[in-house]
């Protein structure tokens, strides 16, 4: 997008207008025709411009979506990570002589800071717990309950579920830029062209460039 040093809405404005004058001003219009800027030429430069300007609002939402995502992820990561980080405190006091559930549990290990680690010894964590009735009994003196497991590891379930889904939406943002700049650039290259058309064609009536903002 080397041509383009304005913002898009500046970009999408001025083609628009260029465009629009081209087709509707009868002198433009015939001036473009001779040489070789027909209404067809035009109606695709303008199908050029919907193309862009549509992609260009289908990457604004799609990073919306992303956006969203995002936040739902951190929320409920983040309260996952609340109790599971509370949880495994309790648990290393009800398992202070286990060496057996110490390691079992990753109870001397340091809790990931990145996701996916921290997901795996999350989830751990909890399957391993909610299959061993003997140590819910010891946590429930610290009033962890069963319900209290099995809603944590939902949490941390639905805390990865969210993740994937950002991974999907951030993958999705991605190629709708991808999508849009290549729009963008066919536009500019058209446009670019047109303009060193333009100049040639109404070389001799500045006052219909002016109408194509081609002024010197």
């Amino acid at each position: 997008m080397s041509t383009i040093n304005t913002s898009f809405s500046d970009f999408f404005t001025e083609a628009a207008m260029v465009l629009t004058n081209a087709r509707e001003h009868p002198e433009i219009a015939a001036a473009l025709d001779a040489f070789g800027y027909d209404a067809a030429t035009l109606q695709a430069g303008q199908a050029l411009l919907d193309t862009a300007r549509d992609l260009y609002d289908a990457q604004i939402k799609e990073y919306g979506e992303q956006h969203a995502a995002t936040q739902a992820f951190l929320d409920a990561s983040g309260r996952a990570d609340k109790a599971y980080a509370a949880h495994r405190r309790l648990a290393k006091i009800a398992f202070k002589g286990d060496a057996q559930r110490q390691t079992d549990l990753h109870l001397n290990d340091r809790k990931p800071r990145a996701f996916n680690p921290w997901y795996q010894q999350a989830r751990h964590f909890y399957t391993a717990l909610l299959a061993d009735a003997e140590a819910q009994t010891q946590l429930a003196r610290y009033k962890v309950t069963l319900e209290a497991l099995q809603t944590a590891l939902s949490d941390v379930e639905q805390a990865f579920t969210l993740k994937s889904s950002q991974e999907q939406e951030k993958g999705e943002a991605q190629e709708a830029t991808q999508k849009r700049d290549a729009a963008i650039d066919a536009l500019d290259e058209w446009l670019a062209d047109f303009k060193v058309v333009a100049r040639i064609a109404l070389e001799d009536t500045p006052q219909l460039l002016e109408a194509l903002n081609l002024a010197a």
